[in-house]
């Protein structure tokens, strides 16, 4: 009698480990959604902040200021992203907030422009998952010219 019962146990909590992967999908969507929202938002301000610092300093990809001279070299700056990019949206918060590092660091250090500037990516497999993450970095050198453009929006792509 003993075997009957667990069997028409069995067949009563069937159900169960369904319900259970609908409730763990339906709390990874709403997570997902809730994290997108939340990088959106940080996203826009990053991109506010970036706006507004660009008016105060060039970031070109070329070695010289174009339509100016270099009076004076700073040095290297750097900098990286503070956010652990597993997703496009994380990505693209992680560019922009690696250029607004680089510019405030040139700002720091006196600067007016940063030529050559460069983008790189560190691909890394995070501590206990299956996720790949990416960090972006920033880089160029930090000088003085003596002649600057007008102000034309420069964003990362």
């Amino acid at each position: 009698m003993p075997i009957a019962a667990a069997t028409q146990t069995s067949a009563v909590f069937w159900f169960l480990p369904v319900l259970g992967l609908l409730l763990i999908g339906v709390v990874m969507f709403r997570w997902s959604r809730r994290s997108k929202a939340t990088t959106t938002r940080r996203l826009e301000e990053v991109e506010r902040e970036l706006a507004t610092v660009q008016s105060q300093i060039l970031l070109v990809t070329t070695s010289a200021v174009p339509g100016g001279r270099t009076v004076r070299t700073l040095g290297y700056v750097e900098a990286l992203s503070d956010t652990e990019a597993a997703s496009d949206w994380e990505y693209r918060l992680a560019e922009k907030q690696a250029l607004l590092a680089l510019a405030r660091q040139g700002l720091g250090i006196g600067a007016n422009a940063i030529v050559g500037v460069r983008k790189s990516n560190a691909h890394y497999d995070q501590a206990g998952s299956k996720w790949r993450v990416a960090r972006v970095t920033y880089s160029g050198t930090a000088v003085v010219a003596n002649q600057r453009l007008q102000s034309t929006e420069w964003t990362a792509s």
